[in-house]
């Protein structure tokens, strides 16, 4: 089978695209409409997965859909529509493609045929169920987790495993498949069993009355499965400790009915006792065999997949339940947010050649739907990067490196703080949106197209405060919450409403003013001995590094104009415990050490805080005959300088060394992939990655890179993290006070 022309290289996930149930995936180097479909047909629901264009743009975009099987005939029409009404003819028959795979692949191919007119090329259901997995595990954070409400939190997320292989994958559909996969290209369905989402629906239907499935397990919810399962306290009188069995312990599901006389069943036994009971029997049942599986094949990682469980809380919970009792607590059960999609994903890059190479994806939650109304989690769009991202090579501990300082969905009242001040800030920060970040641009505002800034404003000032608040009810929708994760929420809002660089007219100014202020910085940093100099240059990043439009203390002070790059430096405090400028110095300027060779340096906001200070801090680098890399923001985030703008600010430096170096190649500026203001190093740009050969200094500046993040990275060099605590909270958890300036040195030999 050919490509029909789907360009997918560097496929990712568009930030436009509409409230779906799953996030969509855009093809940016895509030049020519192409009508190529995925679905998933099951026993009880059909997924669809189909490509369309991006609007006025490159690049499309991957859309999701479900009908339920029953109402097949609105599954085919909908993809009649995409077909023919979507492309209004543009596309010739013979490349419009369908792909599919489920039991329904077979069952209705005559149908799709005839009605659809285009040939349904069919799929291995297995296939795609694995491809659609790896896929998401490795690209997704926050894709897979664990679930128990025995714990505090209940809902966890997992880190990328190491090695991903081997593992089972227990698809609950209509009936149940359990697959044993060893690598990407090999698997084996080991076990299976008939009693799956289709015998729980089916009996629900008998027993209730529930319209649909959703409404089946909302009943679930409402119910006590011992009014009608016979416990083991029923018959024991509480636990059985010898066989490790509580008297809660279900001892035969639906055990106390047949006690009952028939005349009194009727009114004695409720709906909703029943939809639990049920519930628990599936759930329990498909517990046990996967957890048996497991046991015979060595395998201790199972996923579960498929809609049955959408998230549903007493689902997760009694499969996680029977594994981890079963098991002894050794195993736990792994869910996945996009559980019900993967057969059609997989089933969708089958029109991907083989050895065709994606890029790299992250999820974006300005559109969120929920699986379904019980589910616990969030799903967004994927938005593909220009880029491949990698772990960053010189962290010590890649398979443990946590971002994140400050977890808050640990903490409720940190949760509310952070999301309390980000609201407040709301209003100031539209403001600034309209002053400096108008613009004309058609975006897509609801199902209307707006070209209005101060609707498009006010839109995603909406926008992200109905996040925050969702948020505030259900902190882990979303996955990990943490200051990053909120912050650059804001940014994807943002960007969602057509404001790419809010602060662009702001950084122009900025850099303009900080440039003519440069010669004659550099004059008085010259006139000092080398030892003073070092204290001044420290002195200056630090004072630079106040220029920060994202902290709303900062940004109060520079719409008031209360601050100037002197004033600065005599707000920055600086404190012995977070100041190890002289242990830094001992080591630069000690003859006996051995020189550094190449420093990279993760930089931060425009202005005075790159050209004032960091440019002069990597000059000193530059004379000590150490090449120099700086590495900045790939898109636009608050005023942090982006790698194209560094790239034309040093093209207009006057200096003779720092522009000769420039020329010479010694000073270089890469794209990090990022487009927000922290700095999350489990995923860095190519660029980064491949200029780590040789570094063996990694500075990371910038309260956003180096507090909010990376605090607590450990390297296998030697690093400074440098920055200044900006916002009360985090100073007072890091042991700090506002406006004390942080200059950590930290060799290798000492990480931890």
């Amino acid at each position: 089978m050919n490509n029909h022309n789907l360009n997918v290289t560097g496929a990712a996930i568009s930030e436009g695209s509409e409230i779906q149930e799953t996030r969509d995936i855009v093809f940016p180097h895509q030049q020519e409409d192409v009508a190529q479909i995925a679905v998933d047909i099951g026993g009880s629901l059909a997924k669809v997965v189909y490509f369309s264009r991006t609007p006025d743009a490159p690049g499309g975009r991957m859309n999701f859909v479900k009908f339920e099987t029953q109402h097949i005939d609105q599954c085919v029409d909908f993809i009649y529509n995409v077909l023919y009404d979507a492309y209004h003819g543009q596309i010739p028959v013979e490349k419009r493609v369908i792909k599919a795979t489920g039991g329904g692949a077979h069952k209705y191919y005559d149908l799709f045929r005839e009605k659809l007119g285009v040939e349904m090329q069919r799929e291995d259901e297995m296939e795609c169920l694995i491809t659609g997995l790896n896929f998401l595990v490795r690209q997704i954070s926050s894709e897979v987790f664990t679930y128990d409400e025995r714990r505090t939190e209940a809902m966890q997320f997992e880190s990328t495993p190491a090695e991903l292989f081997p593992y089972l994958l227990v698809n609950i559909g209509s009936g149940v498949s359990i697959l044993k996969v060893t690598s990407d290209s090999t698997y084996e369905r080991i076990s299976g069993t008939s009693l799956g989402g289709g015998t729980l629906w089916g009996l629900l239907a008998l027993l209730t009355d529930a319209k649909d499935y959703d409404e089946m397990l909302e009943l679930s919810k409402l119910g006590d499965n011992k009014n009608v399962d016979m416990l083991v306290g029923d018959i024991y009188g509480g636990d059985y400790p010898k066989i490790g069995l509580k008297g809660s312990a279900i001892a035969s599901s639906f055990g106390k009915v047949f006690k009952t006389p028939p005349e009194e069943r009727k009114n004695k036994f409720k709906q909703e006792d029943i939809s639990r009971s049920l519930l628990y029997l599936v759930s329990n049942n498909i517990g046990q065999i996967a957890y048996l599986n497991a046991q015979a094949h060595g395998v201790q990682r199972i996923y579960f997949s498929g809609f049955f469980i959408r998230g549903h809380p007493i689902t997760m919970n009694t499969l996680s339940y029977a594994i981890n009792f079963w098991s002894k607590g050794k195993i736990m059960a792994l869910f996945l947010r996009h559980e019900g999609y993967l057969g059609a994903m997989g089933a969708f890059f089958r029109h991907a050649p083989q050895n065709t190479r994606l890029h790299s994806f992250k999820e974006n939650f300005t559109r969120i739907e929920k699986i379904s109304g019980t589910s616990l989690g969030a799903v967004g769009t994927l938005d593909e990067f220009p880029t491949h991202l990698s772990a960053f090579p010189l962290l010590k501990n890649p398979t443990t490196y946590n971002p994140d300082t400050t977890d808050l969905s640990k903490s409720v009242p940190l949760q509310q703080y952070w999301i309390d001040l980000l609201d407040r800030n709301l209003a100031s920060l539209t403001s600034i949106v309209l002053q400096h970040g108008a613009d004309n641009r058609p975006v897509m505002d609801g199902s209307a197209v707006s070209t209005d800034s101060a609707t498009r404003a006010s839109s995603f000032e909406t926008m992200y405060r109905d996040h925050l608040q969702r948020l505030r009810r259900e902190p882990t929708a979303y996955g990990v919450l943490s200051v990053r994760s909120l912050l650059d929420l804001r940014e994807q809002c943002l960007r969602e409403m057509g404001f790419n660089d809010i602060f662009a007219a702001v950084k122009k100014v900025e850099n303009e003013a900080a440039i003519a202020s440069l010669p004659a910085l550099l004059q008085r940093l010259d006139a000092l001995p080398e030892d003073g100099r070092f204290d001044a240059l420290i002195a200056n990043v630090l004072a630079g590094n106040m220029y920060d439009w994202g902290s709303t203390s900062v940004q109060e002070l520079l719409l008031k104009g209360e601050l100037d790059f002197e004033s600065a430096k005599g707000k920055v405090g600086r404190p012995a415990e977070f100041d190890g400028t002289q242990k830094l110095k001992a080591r630069m300027l000690d003859p006996m050490q051995l020189p550094y060779r190449k420093a990279m340096i993760f930089v931060d906001n425009s202005g005075a805080d790159v050209v004032l200070g960091i440019l002069p801090f990597a000059r000193f680098l530059l004379t000590k005959n150490i090449y120099v890399i700086l590495a900045a923001n790939t898109s636009p985030s608050v005023n942090d300088v982006t790698a194209e703008e560094l790239r034309a600010l040093l093209g207009t430096v006057t200096d003779p060394l720092i522009s000769a170096a420039w020329t010479q190649g010694k000073l270089k500026v890469v794209a990090t992939g990022m487009s927000g203001p922290c700095l999350d190093l489990r995923g860095v740009g190519e660029e980064v990655a491949a200029s780590c050969h040789g570094v063996d200094l990694v500075v990371i500046e910038g309260m956003g890179r180096a507090i909010h993040t990376n605090y607590s990275a450990d390297f296998k060099v030697d690093s400074l993290k440098i920055a200044v605590f900006k916002n009360p909270q985090v100073a007072k958890q890091l042991g700090a006070q506002m406006y004390d300036g942080m200059v950590l040195f930290q060799p290798a030999e000492e990480s931890s």
